[in-house]
Formats: C-alpha cells, sequence, structure tokens
C-alpha cells in the first residue's frame, strides 16, 4: 500500500522533483523513449551512479517506473504533470513580460491554455509590432478579425483589404466610436462592426497569422505583442476573438 502524503507534502515533493535540471532532462527524455540507464547517462554525459540515483528519485516519487527489460518509462501520472507544466514553463520563460501586464484580464478558460502561445514570438517596441501587423494584414487571404482601438494606417490597411474582397470584422472599444464614426463618415464599404465597453486587448486574427496584446497594469494598452504564424497559437487567438465577438453588441456608424 502506498503511503498517502498530505496535499501540501505531495505538491512540495512534486515541485522538489521539477526542480533539479537534470531530473527535468531525463523527464523530457523519457517523454520520446523508454531508455535504459547506461542510454540516459550517454546522453546526458553523467555517470551511470548520478543517473541511477536521480532515476530512484523518481521512480519513488511515482514518476518513473522501470519495466522489465530494464528500461524505465514514465507513469501516466508524470505525462500528465509535465503536459500541465506547460503553461508555468511558459509564464516563467516571458516572466518580465507577465509582471507588467495583467493577464487575468483574459477569460479563465484562455489563461489555462496560455501555454499555446509557445509558438508565437514576443515583440517588444511599437514600430516593430505595427509593421508586424501590416505584414500580416497583407498577408491575409480570406479574413481579418480586428479590436479596434486606434492607429489609423491600420486601420486604411484594413479597408483597403476590405475593398478587395475579403471578409473583415471589427470589434471597437466603446471609446473609440467619436473617431470611429468620423472615420467611416466617407466610407462606402464597410466591415461587420460590433462594440464592446472596454476591449481588455488587442487580438488580430488572418487566415494565417495572429497577433495578442494584453494591457498593462496601469490599464494602458500595450504595444509588446505576441505575434506569430503558428496554427496552435492562431487558433487560439482566433477563439479568444469569437469569445469577445459574440459577447460585444452591432454597431452602425
Amino acid at each position: 500500500m502506498q503511503e498517502q502524503l498530505e496535499p501540501e507534502d505531495t505538491v512540495t515533493d512534486l515541485f522538489f522533483q521539477l526542480a533539479s535540471i537534470d531530473r527535468k532532462r531525463i523527464l523530457s527524455e523519457l517523454q520520446k523513449e523508454d531508455l535504459h540507464l547506461n542510454e540516459l547517462a550517454k546522453r546526458f554525459d553523467l555517470t551511470a551512479t548520478e543517473v541511477l540515483r536521480q532515476l530512484h528519485r523518481m521512480t519513488e516519487a511515482r514518476l518513473l517506473e522501470r519495466l522489465p527489460d530494464g528500461k524505465y518509462r514514465l507513469t501516466p501520472y508524470a505525462k500528465i504533470i509535465l503536459d500541465t507544466s506547460s503553461p508555468l514553463e511558459f509564464i516563467a520563460r516571458h516572466r518580465d513580460y507577465f509582471i507588467d501586464h495583467n493577464a487575468f484580464l483574459r477569460p479563465i478558460e484562455f489563461r489555462a491554455r496560455i501555454a499555446e502561445l509557445s509558438g508565437a514570438r514576443l515583440v517588444g517596441t511599437a514600430v516593430e509590432t505595427m509593421n508586424s501587423v501590416e505584414e500580416m494584414f497583407n498577408g491575409a487571404q480570406k479574413k481579418i478579425d480586428a479590436s479596434v482601438m486606434g492607429v489609423e494606417f491600420l486601420l486604411d490597411m484594413a479597408r483597403k483589404r476590405l475593398e478587395e474582397g475579403l471578409t473583415v470584422r471589427w470589434l471597437i472599444d466603446d471609446s473609440f466610436i467619436p473617431k470611429a464614426r468620423a472615420e467611416f463618415h466617407s466610407v462606402k464599404k464597410l466591415p461587420e462592426m460590433r462594440h464592446t465597453q472596454r476591449i481588455i486587448g488587442q487580438v488580430n486574427v488572418t487566415d494565417k497569422a495572429a497577433m495578442l496584446t494584453i494591457r498593462r497594469n496601469d490599464g494602458n494598452i500595450s504595444y509588446c505583442a505576441f505575434i506569430g504564424e503558428d496554427s496552435t497559437f492562431v487558433k487560439w487567438a482566433d477563439e479568444l476573438f469569437t469569445y469577445e465577438w459574440e459577447r460585444a453588441k452591432p454597431w452602425y456608424p
């Protein structure tokens, strides 16, 4: 019968196991395939004694099990731990960003999937972000979905693509409505538009790429953005835009 640990002891032990770089590397390697002790030692240039010590620790912690042929493999418990630890690794990698930006403004179901942003690159300046969005809009082939809070040249670009036959949807922040009314006064072909009381961050999505910003802790919109063409990231951003779009109200200038 396995020893039952108190919840806090279980979590403390788990963090202890994952805190070792060598143990984490071994777990990552065993995600790919089952391996013998000597194979692991060779891959990591460690002594067999050291690898055995780490394997014993993780077997005791029920992260690994030893097979009859002598190979080690992950337990189902380890697999779910590694799978669910991806968001923590992503957040830690971008620690400075998440210190300065309020990710809690996003719905919890999207925060829980935040590791899906891993395939995007983090762009740190306004100029680089706007250039990337311009490239993204120009490369769109079917659609542009965009949160609209200003930046006139991007509006002009999206309007141009609308005239070229693309499907364009704009989600407008209420504070931008007076400006938007003036911007769209003389436009013959308008995108489908909806408005919301407060856009919680900018989300732009095309059929090929996506861009995401999150408001800073002071409430201001940030031009520090995640941008990319990774399919998982684009799907996440597309679902987030759809989530906000469906909760917004139709608007006509």
